[in-house]
């Protein structure tokens, strides 16, 4: 981890977002911290939100704004670690995602508000929205950790092969604090497989990956969403890990994401990364690999 990215509303999600970002740049050796606070700008905005929006530039809320920042960067900072900041204007989510991209970021470290029920099914987060959108590591903290060090990670997927690419992140992640991967594969009533099958794609997994610490496991429950959960729980993980294929429009609406999903409900830290939708074959059912 070369450059850490830190999304902030100064709430207290964000802090500890901040606190373990710092902790990983440490861990790393030293990394950049990077502290981006975005000023929401209505998509359709009226006359009040217009007026508001344009003297936001000319009165001293942008200079208590970025003296804030300033005052937190100052706290977190150390003599090994660097923290710099900056402010932009727009949609929150869109710059996140755009700032990852343009400052090649290693990992974005964001706070989650756990929003709930129609209210996220409607507007979704803007910790949700980073999830689908940034092209890196995406981790999710919402509680605070008094000291990070994931020392047992779960990673949930299906095993087939598209989860390979983007995967070498969390092996980075994994190497760094000499963690141990859990493999976990949920069955469910309606997307089962056998043990054996399973076990064989997940068998294959590790082996094309080169990993040598890691357990192999098998969960059965009523949804993919509360096996992960169960499991961590179960075992006391201290992270969970899940790719995405970050959905977004009518097809999240319909289909939903796991990975969105978990951040949004579990209180551990959630580590995600972004893969490309797999193309199935004509005729083609299960695992395709090129």
């Amino acid at each position: 981890m070369k450059k850490i990215l830190v999304p902030t509303d100064f709430s207290d999600q964000a802090s500890y977002a901040l606190e373990v970002a710092v902790s990983i740049a440490r861990k790393s050796g030293g990394a950049e911290v990077h502290l981006y606070h975005v000023i929401e700008v209505p998509d359709y905005p009226e006359i009040t939100d217009i007026i508001a929006y344009r003297a936001l530039g000319s009165t001293n809320v942008l200079e208590e704004i970025e003296k804030k920042l300033a005052q937190t960067a100052e706290c977190e900072q150390d003599d090994d670690i660097e923290v710099t900041y900056s402010i932009d204007f727009d949609t929150p989510y869109e710059k996140i995602s755009g700032k990852a991209a343009d400052g090649k970021f290693d990992l974005v470290v964001i706070g989650s508000h756990g929003r709930q029920g129609i209210d996220r099914l409607l507007v979704g987060s803007t910790t949700e929205k980073v999830i689908q959108h940034a092209p890196c590591l995406v981790l999710t903290i919402k509680e605070p950790v008094s000291w990070f060090c994931p020392s047992n990670i779960v990673f949930s997927s299906n095993f087939y092969g598209e989860i390979a690419e983007g995967f070498s992140g969390l092996q980075d992640f994994a190497v760094l604090y000499d963690a141990t991967l859990h493999l976990l594969k949920v069955n469910t009533r309606s997307h089962f497989e056998t043990t054996r099958y399973s076990r064989q794609l997940m068998e294959g997994f590790a082996e094309e990956q080169k990993l040598s610490n890691y357990t192999i496991n098998i969960y059965n429950d009523d949804s993919e969403e509360e096996g992960i959960l169960h499991f961590a729980n179960d075992m006391q993980a201290d992270m969970i890990c899940i790719p995405t294929h970050g959905r977004t429009g009518l097809s999240h609406l319909i289909a939903g994401s796991i990975a969105e999903s978990i951040s949004e409900h579990a209180f551990r830290p959630v580590l995600t990364y972004k893969i490309k939708p797999v193309k199935i074959e004509y005729g083609v059912i299960g695992p395709f690999r090129k």
